[in-house]
Parts: C-alpha cells; sequence; structure tokens
C-alpha cells in the first residue's frame, strides 16, 4: 500500500503545482477557444497558431500579475505566491522563451486578429500596470473581476468570431453565456475571499457577502435562460451541446457555493472552480 500513498503524493505534489501555474485556467482557455473556433456546426476551422497563443498569452497574464503581486507592499502572500517567488528567474526565462515564440507565430495569425490582439493586450498591459501602480484601497480595484471577465471573454472568443465566413447568430450569444460564465467563476472566488477576510478590497467585500450571493444567483438564472434559448432556436446539435455544457458548469458552480463549508479550508475552491471549464472536453 506505501506505493500506493507515494504515487498519489506525486500526484497530488505535481497537481497542486500545476494549478499554481494556471494551468488548468489555460487548459480551459484553449478548450474554450476550439470550442468557439468550432461553431456553429462543430465543423468550424481551428487555427493552431491562434490556439498556441491563446494559451500562451492566459499563462503570460497570470504568471505577470502575480510577480507583480509579490513586488506590491500591501500584498499578503499565499502558497500560490510564494511558489512564484521561488521560482521566479525560472518563471521569467520561461516568459521571455514563450513571448518569442508567439512572436513567430503572429506569421500564420490573420491580419485582423493580430490587430485585435494587439489592442486586446494593450488593454491588459494597461491594466497590469493600472493594477500595479495604485494602491489595493483604491476602488479601481473592485472593478476587477468584471474587467477581467471582459478580456478574458474578448481574447478566447474574438480570433474565433473574426476568422468565421459566415456568422451565426449563436456565436455572440454563446459568447455571452461565456462572459457570464467567466464573471461567474471569478466572483465565486471573491465571495468565497469575503468569508476569510473581512476586510480588503475586492467585489464581494465591496457589495457585502449577501449582494454578491444574490448576484450569482440571478447570474445562474440569466445563463440558464439564454442558453435555454440557443437549445429551442438553434439548428444545430453542436450548439445545443454547447449550451448544455454552459448550464452544467454554471451549476457546478453553484453546488461548489452550496458547499463552501466543505471547500473553503485550504482554498479548496480554487482548483475545482478551475477545473470547471474542463468539463468543455465534451465538446472537442
Amino acid at each position: 500500500m506505501q506505493w500506493l500513498q507515494d504515487t498519489a503524493f506525486i500526484i497530488n505534489y505535481y497537481l497542486k503545482r500545476a494549478h499554481w501555474l494556471s494551468l488548468d485556467v489555460v487548459a480551459g482557455a484553449v478548450i474554450t477557444h476550439i470550442i468557439a473556433s468550432r461553431l456553429p456546426d462543430g465543423h468550424g476551422k481551428v487555427s493552431w497558431a491562434s490556439t498556441l497563443l491563446v494559451g500562451i498569452a492566459v499563462f503570460m497574464i497570470y504568471v505577470v500579475d502575480r510577480l507583480l503581486d509579490n513586488r506590491k507592499s500591501d500584498h499578503s502572500p499565499t502558497p500560490r505566491h510564494d511558489f512564484h517567488v521561488k521560482n521566479e528567474p525560472l518563471l521569467i526565462k520561461i516568459l521571455l522563451g514563450l513571448g518569442l515564440i508567439s512572436l513567430v507565430l503572429l506569421f500564420w495569425v490573420p491580419s485582423k486578429v493580430l490587430w485585435f490582439g494587439f489592442g486586446l493586450a494593450s488593454l491588459v498591459g494597461l491594466y497590469l500596470w493600472f493594477a500595479f501602480r495604485i494602491s489595493a484601497k483604491h476602488t479601481a480595484q473592485v472593478f476587477k473581476e468584471p474587467l477581467v471577465a471582459i478580456v478574458y471573454t474578448a481574447g478566447i472568443w474574438g480570433p474565433a468570431i473574426l476568422t468565421e465566413t459566415t456568422l451565426a447568430w449563436e456565436s455572440p450569444v454563446l459568447m455571452g453565456l461565456y462572459g457570464l460564465l467567466a464573471f461567474q467563476n471569478l466572483l465565486l472566488f471573491s465571495w468565497f475571499e469575503s468569508l476569510e477576510l473581512d476586510e480588503g478590497f475586492s467585489l464581494a467585500i465591496a457589495w457585502g457577502t449577501e449582494t454578491v450571493s444574490s448576484v450569482l444567483n440571478w447570474l445562474l438564472g440569466l445563463i440558464i435562460v439564454g442558453a435555454l434559448a440557443v437549445i429551442i432556436f438553434t439548428t444545430y446539435r453542436y450548439c445545443v451541446r454547447a449550451a448544455i455544457v454552459v448550464v452544467v458548469m454554471s451549476g457546478c458552480m453553484h453546488v461548489l457555493k452550496r458547499s463552501s463549508a466543505k471547500v473553503l479550508p485550504d482554498e479548496r475552491y480554487r482548483p475545482l472552480g478551475d477545473g470547471i471549464f474542463l468539463i468543455s472536453l465534451w465538446l472537442l
């Protein structure tokens, strides 16, 4: 039985570090981009260059954000941030390498997607600079969750929609649903954090735990209504499957919220919440 314990320890060791590096978030972003590219019938062309760039961009944004967090004087360290501190020299080398790879991949990206990416990258860079420069006591921190949800959704869905020869109405609708799902995810994390902290500057702390709980319920309702509209009116089976997956993911986050007593210790809600996006594997 000792080998089972050793195997479980090794698996848990690497899974935890993969989560600290947000590789589960990267996987969810890549899967979602592939799904968006295949809409509406499931046979849309998937650009391998754009897919790789999406994964690289998400990874780089998360790593850079945490490296910048570690330089804030009022920052409260977490195991995730401590991991980035210990491995900062290696992470910087990885970021530089991925940056060079990204420059090479740009040669295979359509010009309109390229300009869209530059605009979005400028917005992200401005946000990271602004978040690093200002103090956490400024009210601008309150808008982090919706802004990140918008940028995340635009970065994943934008290239896919721009390259569609004929834009079906289901694509922007599902994009909106995924945007609501991303906001639900970020707001849920903020809600969990507000249960642990009585001070800080997140949306949940600013609005109050009960208000955010109500907003999360409304988000679930909006996602269900929007998904039902797609299921009822679309003529594409792939869009029906995509809408069902969105509802399942949103429902899982609602269950996670209702199980707060079990998932709050040791921030168990984080890998579970990020892992919910892997449910989309069913659509590949």
